[in-house]
């Protein structure tokens, strides 16, 4: 399959929402006492052998008091995702993981080449949003598909608020921006040759590619080639702490990750 700009990927399974507060609670508490877990009389299990040591407890309310349940899981580090990713491999017996950048461009992209996924550009939706406030006729379009500064209500919103793309995935331009296991370069791009099958970035690097737009991004954020990466210093910056985290996030309330789930032999043959 060709991505757009990002070359061939191997196929994969993509979750179609981000990694929920419901399921990452589920992973804190079987991980947070100290890698173990414990059947219904508290005794060790034989899990423990190969026990992953989950996040320790958060400093104030992670969720900002937003809401549990189906919301995206955020303020969690790239650290703490990676385990989320082995924790979730380990008790399934399938492989997950954070997806590639070019991967993640191709699920939002759903086959299209265009600034989004639906009808219309930056400047379109810049000048409706304008003209529409005057006339009272502004267009809704992106508000269908995409949570974002004008109809976020500055917080996460449920995966039910919008219209999946076309390849049935929510909330990959805007809501919580997402964790991608490349490591970032401002010129990633205009460094690969085309045909490149599962391009996959640098090969090091000091901070991660991020993509998708979050509840306080403009328009022109939340396009589908727009991309940043991870600030590990400003996140924790007020993490009193020492030393700090490795778990959550004490300056960043807007990020969150999806996995995906790699097409082999267990995908098939094990089962949840």
């Amino acid at each position: 399959m060709k991505d757009h700009k990002r070359g061939k990927n191997q196929p994969v399974f993509m979750a179609e929402i981000e990694v929920s507060w419901d399921v990452y609670l589920a992973f804190y508490s079987a991980t947070a006492a100290e890698g173990r877990s414990t059947d219904t009389e508290g005794a060790r299990t034989e899990a423990d052998v190969d026990a992953i040591s989950g996040p320790t407890p958060p400093y104030g309310q992670p969720d900002q008091n937003w809401g549990l349940g189906s919301r995206p899981a955020i303020t969690m580090s790239y650290h703490s995702a990676e385990t989320f990713c082995k924790w979730l491999s380990q008790v399934t017996g399938k492989t997950y993981r954070l997806p590639t950048e070019a991967e993640w461009e191709y699920a939002v992209r759903g086959g299209t080449e265009t600034p989004f996924f639906f009808e219309g550009n930056v400047k379109d939706y810049a000048e409706k949003g304008f003209l529409g406030r005057m006339f009272g006729k502004e267009s809704n379009l992106i508000d269908k598909y995409v949570v974002y500064a004008k109809n976020s209500k500055a917080k996460t919103q449920l995966p039910e608020k919008i219209e999946a793309n076309p390849f049935g995935l929510k909330n990959m331009l805007g809501n919580a921006a997402e964790y991608t296991s490349d490591w970032y370069s401002p010129d990633a791009y205009s460094s690969l040759n085309d045909g490149v099958t599962d391009p996959k970035g640098p090969t090091s690097g000091e901070e991660h590619v991020v993509r998708g737009g979050f509840f306080r991004s403009e328009i022109a954020d939340v396009r589908s080639a727009a991309r940043s990466a991870t600030q590990s210093e400003a996140w924790l910056k007020t993490d009193p702490q020492m030393p700090k985290s490795i778990w959550w996030l004490s300056d960043c309330n807007y990020i969150s990750f999806r996995v995906v789930c790699e097409y082999d032999e267990n995908t098939i043959t094990k089962t949840p």
